[in-house]
């Protein structure tokens, strides 16, 4: 894989043969995902008041959809003009630091002045170096419609808890009632190596050489799904759906329970009003460990930057306690310092719906990780890829669960021995 500062100088050689541009300040280049236009008033607040504070500094913020992230980033790079500060989330952080486009940021955070969550530290540290700051998180509640539980019967108390008492409760609400139960993407995007990372169950040695799914225990588990969608227990579009189909099946009145983080509760509360009142929340699913995922949007600086002392200064100034929760009151996430999660914002329960997945999502954050080590790897991609095509080949009887897995992870095997 070419490195990141081959990528950019030798496209930047060729842009300076044509032209140069001069700015009196040092301009810094700020990327995020798909936060305009939303938060417009919020980001150029933060921005007009770092500029006064920094006189000598202008930001250029730019706005770029999530989907294209990636693509836009390494297009970037080959017309030799990358941003200087990137937000990115934790999962594609691998692929950049694989490039060494990453700067190590441990010393700045040794010497900020306010402490990153442990755990959202973590999801942002390869090899020993913080290639990113943790910026707001994302953790895992069940959301839950109250009617549709009283019309099989059930009350808030048959919500379950467990991924074991989960497969019990899609089965009996669909043989009172004749309809699915829970909504999760198996197939696509899958969410069956986080059961197995809470369930304690490895996807690959702790070298990451060996593929384990294909043992025993993992093949078990991920066929218990593989059986509830083979006996129609769960909806045909959970094997080829994205991530995004879980919240339109709850807000579309098709399921009863989902799983799924509180920031979802917003576009829950505009697009389905009357689904929203009747919402209850409850405690993440777990496995035997305990602990369930936690996602986590970064900020990055490059190592192409001109200006790296500026760039982690102001990725520095974003993640503060007072801006992150300046920002969480404005979303339905959480902030990765500590200083701001203590603020009482994050106990308030008004009785609302959000406030309850705000609290409940805040009071369990300790508990969330990485349940997907395969994600420390640069070609998370290609795992991932050849995972879900054999859950759905294995879902659409094309082979055996046991078989689909070895084959995936022969594929998984080969991968990992890339240099």
């Amino acid at each position: 894989m070419r490195s990141w500062a081959t990528i950019v100088s030798l496209s930047l050689a060729l842009l300076l043969l044509s032209c140069s541009k001069q700015d009196e300040r040092k301009t810094i280049e700020f990327w995020t995902l798909q936060l305009s236009p939303a938060f417009n008033g919020y980001f150029n607040d933060l921005i007009a008041a770092y500029e006064r504070e920094h006189p000598g500094v202008r930001i250029r913020w730019v706005d770029v959809p999530y989907d294209a992230a990636v693509q836009k980033l390494l297009a970037s790079a080959v017309a030799g003009d990358p941003p200087d500060v990137v937000n990115l989330s934790a999962d594609f952080l691998s692929k950049f630091h694989a490039m060494h486009a990453l700067t190590d940021l441990g010393p700045a955070v040794d010497q900020c002045g306010y402490t990153f969550l442990p755990n959202a530290l973590e999801l942002c540290t390869f090899d020993s170096s913080v290639v990113a700051l943790p910026w707001y998180l994302n953790s895992y509640v069940v959301i839950f419609n109250k009617e549709l539980l009283r019309s099989a019967g059930m009350t808030d108390a048959d919500v379950p808890r467990t991924f074991d008492a989960l497969e019990s409760f899609i089965r009996t609400y669909h043989q009172r009632t004749g309809k699915h139960a829970f909504f999760w993407n198996i197939g696509k995007d899958s969410y069956l190596p986080m059961m197995l990372g809470s369930e304690g169950i490895p996807m690959t040695d702790d070298a990451m050489t060996t593929a384990l799914f294909r043992e025993p225990r993992a093949v078990a588990a991920i066929d218990r799904w593989v059986q509830l969608y083979r006996e129609g227990y769960l909806p045909a579009e959970s094997i080829i759906k994205p991530g995004s189909a879980i919240v339109e099946a709850y807000q579309s009145g098709q399921v009863p329970l989902i799983f799924t983080g509180p920031v979802f509760l917003q576009r829950i509360r505009t697009n389905a009003p009357g689904i929203y009142e009747r919402t209850g929340i409850a405690p993440a699913l777990v496995g035997a460990t305990g602990r369930h995922e936690l996602a986590a949007m970064a900020l990055s600086v490059l190592s192409t930057t001109s200006y790296p002392q500026e760039a982690a200064d102001f990725a520095l100034f974003v993640a503060d306690p007072a801006n992150q929760l300046a920002f969480s009151r404005l979303t339905a996430t959480f902030p990765s310092v500590t200083e701001a999660l203590r603020d009482s914002f994050f106990q308030r329960n008004d009785g609302s719906v959000i406030d309850a997945g705000r609290s409940v999502g805040a009071a369990d954050l300790k508990n969330a990780g990485r349940l997907r080590n395969y994600l420390l790897h640069p070609e998370f991609d290609r795992l991932r890829d050849a995972f879900d095509e054999a859950v759905q080949k294995a879902c659409l009887g094309k082979a055996t669960t046991q078989q689909a897995l070895d084959e995936a992870a022969q594929e998984w095997d080969r991968i990992l021995g890339e240099q």
